[in-house]
């Protein structure tokens, strides 16, 4: 059983690694001891990040879990270090050196398959027209193109990278387990930061100010108020989002482990996922969460087996209301309220159609309406967010690129869900199963938001759609079969 070895790279184990890391700490303790009794944290983040670099060439296996545990606390560093605009291509640095340093040593050792997925072809021919929308005189200057493409294409790196990594049945569950146990502390961070409330994290840095000042919600103008939390990420919807993936995957566990003490454990995490969830105010992911959960269901042809996580649910939410106060009582109490959902996405929806026949039919250029391209070049339309997934990509490539990007979204969707059904290792599909519900809804509210924008979501959608592809061909090991219709 190989759970985190590195063999297949260097041929001796976690032998190399350990060595290694020995002797990087100790001279990094040398250097850093200084530094920390100086206060000068920002030259300590820049030698986190060269560390991490090294660290995910020489053995890259392991670097998959250093970055997906730098993709947690990148938005926390972002918002203590304000200002330091460098640390937002941090993580471009190691999705770049993860795809080199795999592609490089696979295609050597002669052991890298190519993916075969059924949207490939059809982002593709998409990726090719948004490159050339680069070069649109409409663009204030190339570097906004260039924004765009880093946002809206750059990322797919990690699809090959996920199917690369999971060469086992084992290798999924070690890693989902080790999502799960990051996700503990950081759901925890969030709940103290409630009841800490936003002082205590302006405390921590001046730099959070703008994080809570957008994280303070009012249910008028002079109702209550309550702090939305956003533990380690930039803002209180990325953690949200984070939140409803890791309590499908928990509840995977669930379906996986059935010994009581176990289980016990798993509902111990999944209600504190479920209380940090309620902290961020996060009505749209607390909807999504339940909408994934009966697609899971469904992908998983109908076992009841989480009808035990269900039932509990409610009963946390009501104990979790009375815990919080009367704020976010009266926050989600218009969950299901239909006029105010209409009123609220009504017009991203017929914002996007009027639009949409008074622009140039060509498009305005990539990145044209991509909010971080507003730092080096601002436009009308990267100035202020457009929620709207079509309607960005109608500004920055006009009707053609809206029919290739449509098509994409399609059949990345059919696929991932095709996958979902065909996964032959009963434990690999616990896991498959919801994270294609994931994938699958998030595609569905494009609409209504830009999920291939927004951190960490973006991340996980290219992710776990290379994981899907792989998950179709891991077959149960011959030494370690569990029962298909036990785990069905």
């Amino acid at each position: 059983m190989n759970e985190l070895s590195l063999r297949d790279l260097r041929g001796s184990g976690l032998s190399t690694p350990f060595v290694v890391t020995v002797v990087l700490a100790a001279a990094a303790i040398l250097w850093v001891a200084p530094k920390a009794a100086q206060g000068d944290y920002r030259d300590l983040l820049v030698a986190f990040i060269i560390l991490q670099s090294l660290w995910i060439v020489l053995f890259w296996r392991m670097g998959v879990y250093f970055f997906m545990f730098y993709v947690v606390v990148e938005g926390f560093l972002i918002n203590y270090f304000d200002g330091l605009s460098a640390l937002n291509l941090a993580k471009d640095v190691f999705v770049a050196l993860l795809f080199l340093s795999i592609a490089v040593v696979l295609i050597l050792k002669r052991r890298a398959p190519f993916p075969r997925l059924g949207w490939v072809l059809p982002f593709a021919g998409f990726a090719l027209y948004y490159c050339a929308e680069v070069f649109n005189p409409n663009l204030p200057t190339i570097l906004v193109g260039l924004v765009g493409i880093r946002v809206t294409l750059f990322y797919c790196l990690l699809t090959p990278v996920a199917y690369w990594f999971f060469d086992s049945s084992e290798r999924v569950v070690h890693f989902f387990l080790f999502m799960v146990a990051l996700s503990i502390p950081v759901a925890a961070f969030g709940i103290v930061q409630y009841f800490k409330g936003p002082e205590w994290m302006i405390g921590i840095s001046p730099g959070f100010a703008r994080a809570v000042f957008y994280a303070y919600w009012r249910d008028s103008l002079s109702g209550p108020g309550a702090f939305r939390t956003f533990s380690t990420f930039v803002h209180t919807g990325a953690f949200s989002q984070y939140l409803a993936l890791m309590m499908l995957v928990t509840g995977a566990l669930w379906g996986l482990y059935r010994q009581q003490l176990q289980r016990l454990v798993i509902g111990v995490v999944l209600l504190v996922q479920f209380f940090a969830l309620l902290t961020t105010g996060g009505r749209a992911s607390f909807l999504i969460f339940f909408i994934c959960v009966v697609l899971w269901w469904f992908f998983q042809r109908g076992t009841m087996r989480l009808a035990p996580v269900l039932v509990l649910l409610p009963v946390f939410f009501y104990a979790a209301t009375l815990m919080l106060g009367s704020s976010f009582e009266n926050r989600f109490s218009t969950l299901l309220d239909a006029d105010q959902m209409k009123e609220r996405n009504a017009p991203l929806v017929m914002g996007f159609a009027s639009e949409n026949v008074k622009e140039d039919l060509t498009g305005l250029g990539a990145g044209y309406a991509t909010v971080a391209a507003r730092h080096v070049g601002e436009t009308p339309y990267n100035v202020a967010t457009t929620d709207n997934g079509l309607a960005k990509i109608r500004h920055e490539t006009g009707i053609p690129g809206l029919i290739l990007y449509v098509i994409f979204l399609v059949s990345f969707g059919v696929t991932c869900a095709r996958q979902a059904f065909h996964v032959p290792d009963a434990r690999v599909r616990w896991f498959a199963t919801p994270v294609a519900a994931f994938i699958v809804m998030n595609l569905v509210l494009v609409p209504l938001g830009t999920p291939f924008d927004v951190m960490p979501t973006n991340i996980y959608l290219w992710f776990f759609a290379g994981f899907l592809g792989r998950a179709t061909t891991l077959n149960p090991p011959e030494d370690f079969r569990y029962s298909q219709e036990s785990l069905a």
